[in-house]
């Protein structure tokens, strides 16, 4: 039987009567968030989060300057170019008969001004021998983690900073440029795999690429960025509920360690919010906010000279979020490269940067594409008279026999 969507329908109009119940103690959050944003000090946010007493279970971002704070963005110069990399990717599945994957970098570089051109590129790339598949520890080889689900995320985002990279050489350098990705420069969550994972792909992948990524900018006009729709980030937030504590000295574990998520006095004020909420009466169409430092463990701990900046941009359609390398952000020029090219390209979108759209649109592999993949590794077996199966799961799929 196939699902029964009357079934989930009354679930989901359940799910929006409880989210309509609880929106009025959001709003009056909002109003609590608002209203501690406004009245934000940056200097005494700074002693406080630097106090050897201060323990907290969340990270917060280095601020300087108030929460308030709305840039407009720099004029667009007379000529430049955009590039967008984006990548997908088809995972390792034992349902076939070749254990390997399959990584698709798609991009479109587009120059504006006296010499207008658009170029689009698609790179599919198979990994199937046997280094390809895991990662090895090189200073204890017993020790392996295979490439597929969150490792193979993390793979794809190092080979798309590397087609970012490889496209930008090519390129014509007597044009202001700016790189963008979709997503986060910030690889989240690596930090709970072993250390000689972290180590092949942030220290010796994201932060070997980023090297060269600097070294092509100090020889001409570059600048490289990704871009974030409709975030879900609350990092700011976190600094507000640092602002907001109540206690002399800000100790999560023993001063709220017993109080459960929702009743805390940080809760109370600021549970559920999310940084973009924050940020919608601040900025006007086209303005930037303030410019705040990750502290998140894998870019302190490991990305080296590359730290990661943010700043949130307000556009026709929403605010979403601007993520740069610190050389970027410490480099007024580059910064307001960054800033006007990103709201002219999701004008143009519109909506959403045309670049990483039409990048999107070469790096996506559809149900269809997965099919004909699957149909070429069995033809490639068979011609070479080896084994071709599948599991009695996927077979069963197949022929339906009810």
């Amino acid at each position: 039987m196939a699902l029964d969507l009357s079934r989930t329908a009354i679930q989901i109009d359940d799910m929006a009567a409880s989210l309509k119940a609880g929106r009025a103690d959001k709003h009056l959050r909002l109003a609590s968030a608002h209203a501690a944003a406004r009245s934000f000090h940056p200097q005494t946010y700074t002693e406080r989060r630097e106090h050897p007493d201060t323990r907290l279970n969340w990270t917060v971002p280095d601020i300087h300057e108030r929460l308030d704070a709305a840039y407009p963005p720099p004029p667009l110069p007379a000529d430049y170019c955009v590039l967008g990399v984006d990548g997908s990717h088809i995972d390792v599945s034992r349902h076939i008969p070749a254990h390997c994957y399959l990584i698709n970098i798609g991009g479109m570089a587009l120059r504006y001004g006296s010499k207008p051109s658009a170029d689009v590129f698609s790179a599919p790339r198979l990994y199937a021998s046997e280094d390809d598949l895991v990662i090895r520890d090189t200073l204890a080889p017993y020790r392996e983690e295979t490439i597929s689900g969150a490792l193979l995320d993390a793979k794809r985002a190092i080979e798309e900073l590397r087609g970012l990279l490889d496209t930008l050489c090519d390129l014509p350098p007597d044009a202001p440029t700016l790189g963008l990705m979709d997503g986060s420069l910030i690889m989240f969550g690596l930090h709970r795999h072993p250390d000689f994972v972290v180590r092949y792909l942030v220290d010796e992948g994201f932060v070997g690429i980023m090297d060269e990524i600097r070294q092509l900018a100090s020889e001409r006009s570059l600048a490289i960025a990704s871009y974030i729709s409709l975030p879900r980030s609350a990092e700011v937030i976190n600094a507000l509920r640092l602002s907001v504590c109540p206690r002399p000295v800000a100790d999560c574990d023993r001063e709220c360690g017993t109080i459960r998520t929702g009743e805390r006095p940080c809760d109370k004020l600021l549970h559920g919010v999310l940084d973009r909420e924050i940020f919608i009466n601040s900025l006007q169409v086209g303005e930037r906010s303030a410019l705040f430092g990750s502290n998140a463990p894998i870019v302190r701990n490991h990305y080296q000279r590359h730290g990661v900046s943010f700043f949130y941009v307000r556009t026709e359609e929403e605010i979403g979020r601007v993520e740069v390398p610190d050389w970027v952000a410490e480099d007024e020029a580059m910064l307001g490269l960054v800033h006007s090219l990103i709201v002219e390209q999701c004008r143009l979108g519109p909506g959403y940067p045309v670049a990483l759209k039409e990048a999107h649109e070469q790096a996506v592999v559809t149900g269809a594409d997965r099919q004909y993949f699957v149909q070429l590794v069995e033809a490639a077996l068979t011609d070479r008279q080896m084994p071709v199966y599948s599991s009695e799961k996927n077979i069963s799929k197949m022929r339906r026999w009810l």
